[in-house]
């Protein structure tokens, strides 16, 4: 995840801008994306003079005339924890712009937000909300939400078993720049609740404009939002093609598909849509060992053994042992990964830290030494974060026992007043046993995470028994034998120094 200066969708962190003024915000004409690059600076540099200046440039966009402005300034006073002056403004802003874009987005929750509505209720909410809130009225790059509200309508309509309807809605999002984007979020309902018949025939038509999409000449094309649907898209519609009873164009959309990025290769869903295409079509065989050299490449997966032991078994006369062969496959996956992740070693020395975890009691780096230590970097907020967490739980439940290894989660970079009281409820509520640590939130300069460098979260640093840091890695996973299965070899490394 991108380093997140304060909770503001629309900025871009780090971004480089020079020869800027002050009171930017002030300028005539001055253009929205240039304004978020200044206060991103701004935010970087977390001094004092760099706080005045962004409450300066807050008070300037508060007046404005355009939501956007307002609506930023509403945001920098909540990241500077001025939450009155937040809160003040955020009241003003549906008086002030009672046609604009967070009235429209309020309006829009209370048709869509029931989820036990029937879609003929959300319909007519929607079409009162509609001429409440023309699209018209709105900025071409404001109008998503009318697309989003379509594949809504169309979803609900497919769930009453109102193909037609549905149809309508989607016929509709075909005028929309991000069809395949939008049409994927129906398509993912209809696989869900196993409607082949109808997701079927979308699919063939959204996979054909993603995949093209995602194979652009144009970078705006390329980076658009129906080529980032191509990873979405290809496993439902070889799914859809295996219940249907073609899994040979499965295949070659699977074959295609992993093919085409080492991201796709390393799902375990995808190898398992693409194993299952393979046994639709009588070849055991190949799908046995696609599952194989996932398990070759990546480590061991709950799911992909589970989908292996029958083929073994059945490629086998049900005459072998399953556990022996797997065994010797694991050890090959252990050496491959070992040697992997020995290339990937540093060795720089680790910064020293001093902070408090959930009980008040201090804790420095220092405490540790003659241990390999586990460095998390975290926020509340940071779903890549929140995402890998069940992974890191099985890694600090493997290693509980072990004397000589301990694993630090830093809580970091919250904005909010009572950071400790939502950390400490996110514990409770997901029964994690994390050794929580709590950066310095309000001085950036003073930081853990400025220290060790940390550009974006979560950030995992492996440091050895010297003190040294060995391994740096940024991103999370879901995969949770795959989190371990990383984890456990880079520890095993550091512990050998």
């Amino acid at each position: 995840m991108n380093k997140k200066i304060f909770s503001i969708a629309l900025l871009s962190a780090g971004m480089a801008f020079t020869s800027v003024q002050a009171q930017m915000a002030k300028q005539k004409d001055v253009k929205l994306e240039d304004l978020m690059k200044h206060l991103n600076e701004l935010f970087q540099k977390g001094d004092d003079a760099s706080k005045v200046e962004l409450g300066k440039e807050a008070l300037a966009m508060s007046q404005s005339k355009n939501e956007s402005f307002v609506s930023m300034a509403a945001r920098v006073y909540g990241a500077l924890e001025q939450d009155d002056k937040a809160e003040a403004i955020n009241k003003t802003i549906l008086k002030k712009f009672p046609k604009g874009l967070q009235a429209r987005s309020e309006a829009y929750e209370k048709v869509f937000g029931d989820e036990n509505a029937s879609a003929e209720v959300v319909e007519k909410g929607y079409t009162a909300w509609l001429k409440q809130f023309p699209a018209a009225s709105f900025d071409e790059k404001d109008r998503g939400i009318y697309d989003q509200a379509a594949a809504s309508l169309a979803s609900l309509y497919f769930k009453a078993n109102n193909a037609a309807k549905a149809q309508n809605y989607i016929t509709q999002l075909k005028s929309s720049a991000n069809y395949a984007s939008y049409a994927s979020r129906v398509t993912a309902g209809l696989i869900k609740d196993n409607n082949y018949d109808a997701a079927l025939p979308i699919l063939e038509e959204i996979y054909a404009s993603s995949l093209e999409a995602s194979k652009s000449s144009d970078p705006k094309i390329k980076n658009g939002g129906n080529a980032r649907a191509y990873g979405s898209i290809a496993p439902s519609y070889a799914q859809a093609l295996v219940e249907k009873g073609n899994a040979e164009k499965a295949v070659t959309v699977m074959e295609d598909f992993i093919k085409s990025s080492p991201y796709a290769a390393s799902s375990p869903i995808n190898t398992i849509t693409l194993a299952k295409a393979y046994a639709k079509q009588g070849k055991e065989l190949d799908a046995f060992l696609s599952l194989e050299n996932f398990v070759v490449k990546n480590g061991k997966n709950a799911d992909i053994v589970k989908e292996m032991q029958p083929l073994y078994n059945k490629l086998n006369n049900n005459k072998a042992n399953f556990d022996l062969y797997f065994a010797s496959i694991e050890a090959k996956a252990k050496e491959a990964m070992v040697s992997k992740y020995k290339s990937e070693m540093i060795k720089k020395e680790a910064p020293q830290f001093t902070l408090v975890n959930r009980d008040g009691k201090t804790v420095s780096l220092s405490d540790y030494k003659g241990k390999v230590v586990v460095l998390d970097f975290w926020a509340t907020w940071c779903g890549p974060c929140v995402m890998s967490f069940p992974g890191m739980q099985a890694a600090v439940n493997k290693y509980k026992s072990d004397k000589d290894v301990e694993f630090l989660f830093i809580d970091t970079w919250q904005r909010e007043e009572n950071y400790k009281d939502l950390v400490n409820e996110f514990m409770t509520k997901n029964n994690y046993s994390f050794h929580v640590l709590f950066d310095e939130m309000k001085d950036r300069t003073k930081a853990t995470t400025t220290a060790y460098g940390v550009s974006g979260i979560p950030h995992k640093v492996v440091i050895d028994k010297e003190g040294f840091i060995r391994f740096e890695s940024s991103g999370g996973s879901a995969d949770v034998d795959k989190v371990v299965n990383e984890m456990e070899t880079k520890i095993e490394l550091a512990r050998k120094g």
